[in-house]
């Protein structure tokens, strides 16, 4: 799911000025979920920066909800920077699974 998706956004970026308003807040807000979605899973979604103003998953949000107050230019840099976390989250959980796998151990099955 997670290369298709940050594939869907970075076609979007690419294309926002065709998406309308609603489309670009929807995006913004399942890339918002995703990323909420993969810290839970990580375990880091209870860290004071995740829900404070200047995280990234709460600019998402914001930006959605205002959508009407940005550029397509705006919202493309913005889908982006999803886009660049999302894959990075999906890295940090990849690793968390592997060390799960090998019971911390470093050795593999």
């Amino acid at each position: 799911m997670t290369a298709a998706f940050v594939f869907e956004l970075i076609r979007a970026a690419n294309e926002t000025d065709r998406l309308t308003k609603p489309e670009r807040a929807r995006l913004l807000e399942r890339a918002a979920n995703t990323i909420r979605d993969y810290r839970d899973e990580i375990a880091i979604s209870g860290a004071p920066a995740n829900s404070q103003p200047g995280d990234i998953e709460h600019e998402l949000r914001e930006v959605a909800r205002l959508i009407d107050m940005f550029t397509a230019e705006e919202v493309s840099a913005q889908i982006l920077e999803a886009a660049r976390v999302i894959k990075d989250l999906r890295v940090i959980l990849d690793c968390k699974h592997e060390v799960l796998k090998d019971g911390g151990t470093g050795e593999r099955e």
